[in-house]
């Protein structure tokens, strides 16, 4: 059983013509994954279907056998870790710390020095430890990026989705998100990235998956 399995999924928003029309792929949760295909092609709206924002019009969405109609979207996000292109949609608590902190805030999430250790680590991987009682909304665009990296990789979910992930990132940033990545192989855990940046994907994807007109194929 796929991790992912999408099936025959067509997906139009109200007025225009379908962006998708019977599509077919499915993900492991191991893969790693580079999401390619020209400017308004629907990556992300292909993204927003998997984790059950969007509905389909026809066909169906399976996460771990499970159709995602029937799955409730907190429930997606103990399994599928989501990172927005624009940091700014993501972030809305008072302070960074809070930020970091709002993941564990439901279910068992193990101890209180846990949750701390674990939030800690990932405010000093990504540098972000001076801002931790700043609102994210006075952080720098790469700051906010940084922060909503952390926040989604401190979770222990088995798969990750991020789009643009180094949009906003000077190069020492960009090494970290790339150490993370690595980190993630290392612990046999899926991803999946949008990306513009060739030779980005070239390093930390296994394979492409090409979304056009026609339809979507595997590279």
């Amino acid at each position: 059983m796929s991790f992912y399995t999408i099936n025959s999924l067509t997906f139009s928003y109200a007025g225009t013509d379908k962006l998708f029309q019977n599509i077919s792929f499915d993900i492991e949760a191991n893969q790693h994954i580079g999401l390619v295909g020209p400017n308004g092609c629907g990556k992300t709206t292909l993204v927003k279907l998997m984790l059950g924002i969007l509905r389909p019009q026809g066909g169906e969405i399976y996460l771990e056998g499970n159709n995602i109609k029937d799955i409730s979207l907190s429930d997606v996000g103990k399994k599928v870790g989501y990172v927005f292109q624009n940091p700014d949609k993501q972030l809305f608590c008072p302070t960074v710390l809070e930020q970091m902190r709002f993941s564990f805030t439901y279910g068992d999430c193990g101890s209180a020095e846990a949750i701390n250790d674990n939030t800690d680590y990932y405010l000093k991987a990504f540098d972000l430890m001076q801002y931790k009682s700043l609102s994210p909304m006075k952080l720098s665009r790469g700051e906010k990026q940084r922060l909503a990296l952390a926040s989604v990789l401190s979770r222990d979910v088995r798969f990750l989705i991020l789009d643009e992930p180094s949009t906003g990132l000077d190069i020492l940033r960009k090494k970290q998100l790339e150490n993370c990545l690595m980190e993630l192989k290392q612990e046999g855990k899926g991803y999946m990235i949008i990306s513009h940046e060739a030779k980005f994907l070239d390093r930390y994807v296994d394979r492409l998956l090409k979304l056009h007109a026609e339809g979507v194929e595997y590279a």
